[in-house]
């Protein structure tokens, strides 16, 4: 199964299925100091957990972008703001530019190469954009919900030092956090 029939699969439950504590993504969105009036790619959005904090930032646009049209339906029928483009595509084929800010918020293990999604996400960015991929779990507990179904089991939250090791051909990294409450990595473009 690939992933956006995985996805599709579970969309009608995946805000039942997933808890997601509002201290943590409060935190995540601090530690994030996304300026007002940005142009944000929220990638991986899935139902849309995160497009209620960025809105809260004043951006001017927000793309939010999954490969799975499910997810995007449940996404788009809770969110009716004008400044929300919803796009059900593979982010590796995207082509518009020009983003202030991406974030990648509890998706990142989902991207088996982890080159190709840097490069593209470089590709995507302003001069000086920003990278941010979040989790507001520990690798420990997502690797481990991972490890239990055979659709994600391959799909792994790397150490940060790994991500980093990475991320630093395309980004200066800046804040990372791995530890037991969550997972936080974020970057300027080189």
């Amino acid at each position: 199964m690939d992933n956006r029939e995985f996805f599709n699969n579970l969309a009608s439950q995946w805000d039942e299925m997933c808890h997601h504590e509002v201290k943590k993504l409060e935190k995540i969105m601090e530690l994030s100091k996304i300026k007002d009036s940005s142009k944000i790619i929220d990638i991986g959005t899935g139902t849309g957990v995160m497009l209620e904090y960025l809105l809260q930032t004043n951006p001017s646009k927000i793309t939010a972008i999954d490969i799975s049209e499910n997810m995007i339906a449940v996404a788009k029928s809770k969110y009716k703001d004008n400044r929300i483009s919803f796009v059900n595509d593979d982010i590796l084929k995207f082509k518009e530019t020009g983003y202030d800010y991406a974030i990648l918020y509890s998706v990142y293990p989902h991207f088996e190469d982890k080159e190709a999604l840097f490069t593209q996400i470089s590709n995507l960015l302003n001069k000086d954009g920003k990278i941010i991929i979040a989790h507001s779990q520990s690798k420990e507990k997502i690797n481990s919900v991972h490890s239990r179904n055979e659709s994600v089991k391959n799909h792994v939250l790397p150490a940060i030092e790994i991500t980093s090791k990475i991320m630093s051909k395309y980004f200066n990294v800046n804040t990372m956090i791995d530890n037991d409450e969550m997972y936080f990595i974020n970057g300027v473009k080189i």
